[in-house]
C-alpha cells in the first residue's frame, strides 16, 4: 500500500480484480518505511474552499471536502490503489452474490460515533437514503439501491436494480461517510458547519470557518486505535501556482494540485506526492436543455415573481446541437495549452483519453473554425442572436478570456461571467443551472469509470437531480450505460464505453479539455498518507516526523 514515508511520481498501470473483473488503475507507489511517530498537526492546502462539512451538500470527492469528510467520518469501505481492490474500513467485509445485484455489508462491532452513539446499520442505511433525498452529488451512487434489509444492528444487505460489479465503489466514497443521524436530529440545518458528535472518523471538529479553514483535533476513542497526530487542519490558499507556492514555502504540507502548470513546476523541482490520471478533466459544460426551477426568486431575473418550484424551459442556445458542436470546433487545444496551462496541459478532446486502458480510438470533437463559423451561420439563420453566456472560476484564472476570444472568433457575442469562486461558478451549473456554457470537470477515472459516465449521462437524473448537469437525454447512451455496470468481462465494458464515447462526439453534451492528472504533494516530514477514490486522501493513520 501507499503508506510510506516517500511516494514517487508513477503513471505505471496495474490490472487488479476486483468483484470478479478486472480493472485498472493509475496510482503513486510507495515505499512501505515503517514509522512510529507520533504527535504534531499538518496543514493540508486544498483545491477549492470547503463550504459544507455535511456529506450530502459537497461532492466528497479529492477537490471538494472529501480528505475533510473522511478526516470526520471516515468510509465504510476504502479503495486501495497500489493492490486495485477494495478493503474494508468500517466494515468487516462486504459480500457480492453469484450475479452482482446484492450485496451484504457487516460492520466492524463496538464502533461508535465521537458522542458515544452506536455506528451501526440503522446509521448506514440513514446515511445512503439521505443522499437520495437531498439529491445529493453522490445520489447516482446509492440510487440502483431498492432495498435494504438489516437483519441486525452490523449487517445490511443490499438489493440493487440491476448487475453492479464494483458497487463497493459506493461505499468507499461519499455514501460510505457514514454521519450520525442522532446529531443530524440535534443540529438541523446547521450541522453542515457544526457537526458535533457527528463523525467515527479519526478526528473531530475543532473549529470550521466556511470558505477559510476547518481545524480537526484527534479523536480520542477512534475505532481504528491511537491516531498518530494530534490535529490537521485544511486551508484554501488559492489557485494553483499560489498553492504551490505555499507548499514549496513550507506553509503547508500537503497541496492539493489540478494545475498543469504548477504540476509541471512541482515535477521540475522533484517534489513527491501521489497522482492520479483522468480521462475529461477539465471540461467546457454545455446546458443541453435544462429547465430551470424556481426557488426563492432564483435564478433572476428569470425567477423575478415566481413561485418556489416553477419551472421555466431552458433558453439556452446550447439546447441546439449545431451551437454544441460550434463550440467544440472553435475551441483548440493547443491555444488553451499555451494560455491557460502554460503550455503544460495535457490536451484531451476524447471522453476516454489515450492514457486511459479504457480508450478504444474514439476521438473527441476536432478543432476546425470554418466548421465552427458555418454552423453559428447556420443557427443565426434560424434565428439565434449568436449571444451565449460563459461562466468560468479563478481555478484557472485564464481559461475564461481564451474562451472567450476563440467563440468570437467563430462569430458568436459572448457573455463572459469569469474570475468566481470555484464554488459559485459550480452552483451556476448544479444548483441553479442558470448557464449556457460552464468551465467545469468530469474526472473519469480508470477505477470506476461508470461512476462519472453514468453521474453525467444517465437522462434519469435530468427529472430526479443528482446527475447529468448538462440535461443531456440519449437512450443509446442509457442502454450502454446500464450494459457496462452489468459487465461480466473487461470487453463488454469496454465496448459499453466506446458507444458512449462515439454518441459524445457526435452529440458534444459538454466538450473535454484535458487529460489532466490530479496530484497531491506531500512533505518530506509526513508520512503514511492513504489514498481511496476520486484522489481523496486518508490522514488517520498519518505522521509527521
Amino acid at each position: 500500500m501507499a503508506t510510506g514515508r516517500k511516494y514517487k511520481w508513477n503513471g505505471a498501470s496495474a490490472r487488479v480484480a476486483v468483484a470478479g473483473l478486472l480493472l485498472a488503475t493509475v496510482a503513486a507507489c510507495g515505499d512501505d518505511g515503517e514509522t512510529s511517530e507520533t504527535g504534531g498537526t499538518i496543514t493540508m492546502a486544498t483545491w477549492s474552499a470547503t463550504q459544507s462539512l455535511d456529506p450530502v451538500q459537497v461532492a466528497g470527492t479529492g477537490n471538494s471536502g472529501g480528505a475533510e469528510l473522511a478526516a470526520l467520518y471516515d468510509t465504510i469501505m476504502r479503495y486501495d490503489p497500489d493492490g486495485g481492490t477494495f478493503e474494508p474500513n468500517t466494515a468487516e467485509s462486504l459480500t457480492p452474490n453469484d450475479d452482482f445485484t446484492q450485496w451484504t455489508l457487516t460492520l466492524r462491532s463496538g464502533i461508535t460515533f465521537s458522542d458515544g452513539a452506536p455506528y451501526d446499520s440503522a446509521a448506514v442505511v440513514a446515511n445512503l437514503q439521505r443522499h437520495t433525498e437531498a439529491r445529493s452529488n453522490a445520489s447516482s451512487l446509492v440510487a440502483p439501491i431498492t432495498d435494504y434489509a438489516t437483519p441486525d444492528d452490523r449487517t445490511v444487505v443490499f438489493t440493487l436494480a440491476f448487475p453492479w460489479n464494483n458497487f463497493p465503489f459506493a461505499l468507499a466514497g461519499t455514501p460510505g461517510m457514514v454521519v450520525n443521524p442522532a446529531a443530524v436530529a440535534e443540529q438541523g440545518d446547521a450541522f453542515g458547519t457544526n457537526p458535533v458528535g457527528g463523525g467515527a472518523g479519526p478526528f473531530i471538529l475543532d473549529e470550521f470557518r466556511a470558505d477559510e479553514s476547518l481545524t480537526l483535533t484527534r479523536n480520542p476513542d477512534y475505532w481504528g486505535g491511537e491516531v498518530p497526530l494530534d490535529g490537521v487542519r485544511f486551508i484554501h490558499a488559492g489557485d494553483g501556482p499560489q498553492t504551490y507556492e505555499a507548499f514549496r514555502a513550507g506553509s503547508v504540507d500537503l497541496a492539493f494540485l489540478r494545475d498543469a502548470g504548477a504540476i509541471a513546476d512541482a515535477e521540475a523541482d522533484g517534489a513527491a506526492g501521489i497522482r492520479v490520471q483522468y480521462s475529461a478533466n477539465d471540461t467546457m459544460i454545455m446546458n443541453n436543455g435544462f429547465p430551470i426551477t424556481c426557488q426563492e426568486g432564483e435564478p433572476a431575473p428569470r425567477c423575478d415573481g415566481q413561485p418556489d418550484g416553477t419551472q421555466l424551459e431552458s433558453t439556452a442556445p446550447t439546447a441546439d446541437k449545431r451551437v454544441r458542436q460550434a463550440v467544440a470546433a472553435a475551441i483548440d487545444p493547443e491555444t488553451l495549452k499555451q494560455r491557460v496551462y502554460g503550455g503544460a496541459g495535457s490536451m484531451s478532446s476524447a471522453l476516454i483519453s489515450e492514457e486511459s486502458r479504457w480508450y478504444d480510438g474514439v476521438e473527441g470533437p476536432a478543432y476546425d473554425i470554418d466548421r465552427a463559423r458555418e454552423l453559428v451561420e447556420q443557427v443565426k439563420a434560424d434565428g439565434w442572436d449568436g449571444r451565449i453566456r460563459v461562466s468560468c472560476h479563478t481555478g484557472l484564472p485564464t481559461w475564461g478570456t481564451a474562451v472567450q476570444g476563440m467563440l468570437e472568433a467563430a462569430g458568436m457575442q459572448v457573455e463572459l461571467t469569469d474570475q468566481q469562486e470555484i464554488a459559485a461558478n459550480t452552483s451556476a451549473v448544479i444548483v441553479r443551472k442558470d448557464f449556457d456554457l460552464a468551465c467545469f470537470g468530469s474526472s473519469i477515472s480508470d477505477a470506476e469509470p461508470f461512476f462519472a459516465l453514468n453521474r453525467d449521462f444517465n437522462s434519469t437524473y435530468v427529472t430526479t437531480g443528482g446527475g447529468n448537469f448538462s440535461g443531456y437525454v440519449n437512450p443509446t447512451v442509457d442502454e450502454a450505460i446500464a450494459a457496462g455496470r452489468a459487465a461480466g468481462s473487461e470487453a463488454e465494458v469496454k465496448a459499453a464505453i466506446t458507444t458512449i464515447a462515439r454518441a459524445y462526439a457526435e452529440d458534444a453534451p459538454f466538450l473535454a479539455l484535458t487529460a489532466q492528472p490530479e496530484v497531491v504533494l506531500i512533505s518530506e516530514e509526513v508520512g503514511d498518507v492513504l489514498q481511496s477514490v476520486n484522489t481523496v486522501m486518508l490522514l488517520g493513520k498519518a505522521t509527521r516526523g
